[in-house]
């Protein structure tokens, strides 16, 4: 317990003494000012404009004929009709819930691309956080390895160290240098892509810590996932959709009225009355209720098949996070035990150890913390993909 108490206060003396901007602050921006968000949002609103434009008759029909002088009896014929189609009101009512039910639909996909849009920032910030705790740890050796380096020049000029121990300090220095340069390289990359992701404006990015996210226990996690998943949600909508479609196909089938007024004047005599008409079809009535039956069926199976899949996909990622978590404890428990830097470069002072023997402790302590970091980093993002439903 003691040596884990120890561990956890080093970890946080490594960490940029920076204030902590919190994720959401960070993740609301990028979600105000993506322009991938904003299209799926004037997309979703025109759809939905789309599907509601039909779930009324079409407006009526107006027709007017002039005959001047075209028959055996002189004199002007004119004739004027108005007149609505209609089908019966069980079409309306069942279109209507249809044009809803895939407005929903639209609306759970802009959730998706919204969650992958929010899901890439998250990423992006985790691999900024992993880059910033890489900073910390080596600005710290980069320091050591200075003067490590500077020492042992000066030992040689004394006749105390010779070039082959020199030359070991100095590749050190070396190496620590160019992984320096890589992890600027990379992080410069990531602010240029979270720049991107927040619609070309830049960002405060001060975040130096993960978001903690508790791992709830798989029965809950089924439970909320399946029932607050977007994509399922969509799948779902399509399916309702695609049955009401039928409906509605059937419906079609039915007869459809119309209903008039004419006058008609011949010279100096008129004509007028009541128009009534029907419509009833014949020939494509049998195929497109098959075609919409198959549709239906097809979207059924269809989301069967994706809950099947989101069940086998959490159980998945819930057993790696386990394991990722099981050897993030481990590492911490490695490094405690495990000499630092600074205990080594007393024994190395104190003639315990010689020169090689420290590098190659030293080496194996960098490889052994690059890889806690790394362990950490992939904990963390293992979790915000498993809560990506959330976001």
């Amino acid at each position: 317990m003691k040596t884990k108490t120890i561990l956890i206060i080093s970890l946080l003396f490594l960490s940029t003494n920076i204030f902590s901007q919190s994720f959401d602050e960070i993740l609301k921006t990028i979600e105000e000012n993506n322009k991938d968000i904003q299209a799926g949002k004037k997309y979703v609103e025109s759809k939905s404009y789309e599907y509601r434009r039909t779930n009324l008759p079409e407006g009526p029909k107006v027709t007017y004929g002039y005959f001047p002088n075209n028959s055996s009896v002189p004199g002007t014929k004119e004739v004027f009709e108005v007149s609505q189609s209609f089908q019966l009101p069980c079409y309306y009512r069942n279109h209507k819930t249809y044009a809803n039910l895939m407005i929903n639909r639209e609306e759970y996909n802009h959730l998706i691309l919204k969650q992958n849009v929010l899901n890439e920032a998250k990423t992006l910030l985790n691999e900024y956080i992993y880059l910033m705790k890489k900073t910390a740890i080596n600005d710290k050796r980069l320091n050591f390895a200075d003067d490590v380096h500077n020492a042992y020049l000066i030992r040689l000029e004394v006749g105390d160290a010779n070039a082959l121990e020199v030359n070991k300090a100095k590749l050190h220095l070396m190496q620590v240098k160019k992984e320096k340069k890589l992890i600027k390289s990379e992080s410069l990359a990531i602010k240029e892509k979270l720049k991107k992701l927040n619609g070309g404006n830049d960002l405060d990015i001060s975040v130096d810590n993960y978001q903690e996210g508790q791992l709830i226990d798989l029965d809950s996690l089924l439970f909320e996932r399946l029932s607050s998943d977007p994509e399922l949600l969509s799948q779902q909508k399509a399916a309702e959709a695609s049955s009401r479609q039928l409906k509605v196909t059937k419906n079609l089938q039915l007869p459809e009225f119309s209903l008039g007024y004419t006058r008609e004047t011949v010279v100096d005599e008129k004509f007028k009355g009541i128009m009534f008409g029907v419509s009833i079809p014949l020939w494509s009535s049998k195929r497109a209720i098959q075609k919409a039956k198959i549709e239906s069926e097809y979207f059924e199976l269809s989301t069967i098949s994706l809950n099947e899949t989101k069940v086998a996909e959490t159980r998945i990622m819930y057993d790696q996070i386990l394991t990722l978590k099981e050897n993030l404890e481990s590492y911490q428990t490695i490094l405690g035990l495990v000499n630092s830097q600074e205990l080594l470069n007393i024994s190395l002072k104190n003639g315990e150890i010689s020169v090689i023997e420290f590098f190659t402790e030293m080496f194996y302590y960098y490889e052994i913390y690059d890889e806690y970091l790394t362990v950490e980093k992939d904990y963390y993002q293992a979790l915000a993909g498993l809560y990506k439903y959330r976001l």
